[in-house]
């Protein structure tokens, strides 16, 4: 395997996939040196949690989000596999997005360069059994994963519904992953009202399947760092 400086290109064959050098900036960030994500207390407070959660409740545009068949990418975006349901954020959540004080933690966490990459985040539902997200890596425009769960319902069983990543295999396409699922794997149970802030778009990652009477809500926030 090949390092360079283009996520999403081969290096003249299939068998030979181009993989980025990451900045050194961010591999001598605080963030990058606890393993490319953190989980944390009391991002969301009594009221922010509150708040983001009767915003994505009231659901006024939630759509199916479901891929039998993926592509062909092997390093960063492209069509996992999925089964879940989502939605645009709100006003609720847009601020939170944008707020001053999360992006002094999160530059503090990452890099000064942290910004925004739109106007809204996302709610996402894994509202049913067998609701998942296969192995991949963030598109271009989500570097920095912010992700807090507003509601997490049911007992898991065998690590079901946990958020599964690969902080050891950095290097490697997104098809030899799927291939060694368990190989490196460091799974995360996200509890209510939890935040996890993962350098979404450098470490596989993903959501295995949901189980029998678990359900899941979340709002996921995306920002640039590179």
């Amino acid at each position: 395997m090949k390092r360079g400086n283009n996520w999403s290109k081969t290096d003249g064959d299939s068998c030979r996939v181009v993989i980025p050098e990451i900045p050194t900036e961010i591999m001598r960030s605080p963030l990058m040196k606890s393993g490319g994500f953190q989980v944390f207390e009391g991002v969301a407070d009594e009221f922010i949690w509150q708040s983001l959660y009767a915003e994505a409740i009231r659901g006024e545009k939630i759509v199916e989000n479901s891929v039998d068949n993926p592509d062909t990418e092997e390093i960063r975006g492209g069509v996992p596999r999925r089964s879940f349901l989502n939605s645009s954020g709100g006003e609720f959540q847009r601020a939170f997005y944008n707020s001053p004080w999360m992006l002094d933690l999160l530059r503090g966490l990452t890099t000064p360069n942290v910004e925004p990459t739109g106007g809204n985040g996302t709610y996402t539902f894994y509202a049913r059994e067998g609701d998942f997200l296969d192995v991949h890596r963030d598109i271009i425009a989500c570097d920095v994963a912010v992700i807090t769960c507003l509601r997490n319902e049911g007992v898991g069983v065998d690590n079901s519904g946990e958020l599964c990543l690969y902080p050891g295999r950095l290097d490697e396409p997104i098809s030899s992953i799927r291939a060694t699922p368990n190989e490196g794997a460091v799974k995360v149970r996200l509890e209510e009202r939890q935040t996890i802030v993962m350098y979404g778009g450098i470490i596989p990652h993903s959501l295995l399947p949901m189980g029998n009477e678990q359900s899941r809500i979340v709002s996921v926030l995306c920002y640039r760092a590179i």
